[in-house]
């Protein structure tokens, strides 16, 4: 955290995000316990999640299982707040090759609250729900018929 901040500014955040697909990492980042609304009706990742436990076996252990892990790769695009404002919207890239060799390529936004500890206390998801729906099913799907 900044000195002269009460909140991590653009650059902490930036590191911060840019190790999201390194739970090890990303998850001392997180409070406990954590807030996070994944934006979407349509799809089952869609939700509100009340702990880090949640966020990490509804989210991510899901998507990650259908992806070869080392092919993973997030790259922060912006991050607009921080430093003086608890709050920071970042906007990332993540792209990866599936377990079925289908290219995976997910832009998306986390409006995210830091607490006074510098911890993000809240995190809200926007991201293309539809395509992280269609690619967990068909992981989860081959998975269930053994393939």
């Amino acid at each position: 955290m900044a000195t002269n901040t009460p909140y991590p500014n653009a650059y902490q955040i930036e590191e911060i995000f840019a190790n999201r697909d390194v739970p090890n990492i990303f998850h001392k980042h997180l409070a406990d316990p954590l807030d996070v609304v994944v934006v979407g009706q349509d799809f089952h990742i869609g939700g509100h999640y009340k702990s880090m436990e949640e966020f990490h076996e509804g989210i991510y252990a899901r998507v990650a299982a259908s992806l070869k892990v080392e092919t993973i790769r997030v790259e922060v695009l912006r991050v607009i707040g921080g430093g003086h404002s608890a709050w920071a919207a970042v906007e990332s890239l993540c792209t990866a090759t599936s377990k079925y060799d289908k290219p995976y390529h997910l832009e998306f936004v986390d409006l995210v609250r830091f607490n006074s500890e510098g911890k993000i206390a809240q995190i809200k998801e926007f991201l293309d729900s539809g395509h992280i729906h269609s690619h967990v099913e068909e992981h989860e799907s081959k998975q269930r018929e053994g393939k």
